[in-house]
């Protein structure tokens, strides 16, 4: 399973495009991937911050999703002030019921899109996680 908070800035003034832009995401992120589990966005306490919870059954998955056509068909420059894509995992037991946050290593047979993704989003374990999953 691959697990992120995305903690997210967004331009003032763009609040409501973004939060349009999230809606038809989340709906077209449903709609059109098998390997979503968890796809909610939260607006946080400061000025024009947001949280993304995403959850996919593995880092293909999450990976299909980034370079999928309506991820890449919004204008996310307009909007973004900022982005931080930070991969977590659940503490045993107290976790939502969501697998830990694995990094497999990249298939020979990899398509090219996957190979980008990997490039733009590497996933790396951290290494005071071991023992712990």
């Amino acid at each position: 399973m691959t697990t992120l908070l995305a903690h997210i800035k967004i331009k003032p003034g763009k609040e409501a495009k973004w939060e349009a832009i999230m809606h038809d995401m989340v709906a077209q992120t449903f709609a059109n991937e098998d390997g979503v589990v968890r796809y909610e966005y939260w607006k946080g306490q400061a000025v024009n911050a947001y949280y993304c919870l995403l959850s996919f059954t593995d880092k293909w998955a999450f990976y299909a999703h980034q370079m999928s056509d309506h991820h890449e068909g919004h204008d996310f420059a307009d909007v973004l002030a900022g982005i931080e894509l930070e991969y977590v995992g659940p503490v045993q037991g107290a976790g939502g019921d969501l697998a830990p946050t694995l990094d497999p290593p990249l298939p020979a047979d990899a398509s090219e899109a996957m190979r980008t993704a990997q490039a733009r989003f590497p996933l790396a374990i951290p290494a005071w996680w071991s023992g712990r999953q």
